[in-house]
């Protein structure tokens, strides 16, 4: 194993998540690396063109008419205690589908049934447990606020609210 792939499994293996952003590696959370950082940084452009074999290697193993897993190799990201919408996911995955000449689902209730054969949590508010957009992943981190209490969905919320009524 190459030093850069050693690295890749010990930032991997510590919860850390490496990824090509542009000509940046990103490490997601960065807490995964901070040890490496310095080893990371010297080996760069051997662990950017292993993680992008790995990608080109994901893309060639999906078949050509699975759709919603290219799309979610390109397009998304997958965080616990995060929700992603439905609807804006659906989106998204049509746009992506007409843009690479692939067939969309039909419908939103389609495309959730598709998600929850694929072991994703779809609640009733339409949210979807765990996987978002890059984009909305990004605009989360970029705010200021964070609790560190996990979303709820809506139902969950008005189900609390109700039980604190007298």
């Amino acid at each position: 194993m190459t030093p850069a792939a050693e690295l890749v499994q010990i930032v991997e293996q510590r919860g850390g998540r490496l990824f090509i952003e542009g000509e940046k590696l990103v490490i997601e959370p960065e807490e995964a690396a901070l040890p490496l950082v310095d080893s990371l940084r010297a080996y760069k452009p051997e662990i950017v063109a292993l993680l992008q074999s790995r990608i080109e290697q994901e893309m060639e193993s999906a078949p050509e008419n699975d759709a919603l897993g290219l799309w979610m190799l390109a397009r998304c990201v997958y965080r616990d205690r995060c929700f992603g919408g439905v609807g804006a996911l659906y989106l998204d995955l049509s746009r992506w589908c007409a843009d690479h000449g692939q067939t969309a689902p039909e419908s939103r209730r389609a495309f959730a049934a598709e998600l929850q054969a694929e072991g994703f949590a779809v609640t009733t508010d339409g949210l979807v447990y765990g996987l978002m957009l890059g984009e909305a992943c990004e605009r989360a981190q970029a705010a200021p606020v964070d609790s560190g209490i996990p979303a709820q969905p809506k139902a969950a919320k008005r189900r609390n609210a109700e039980r604190r009524r007298p």
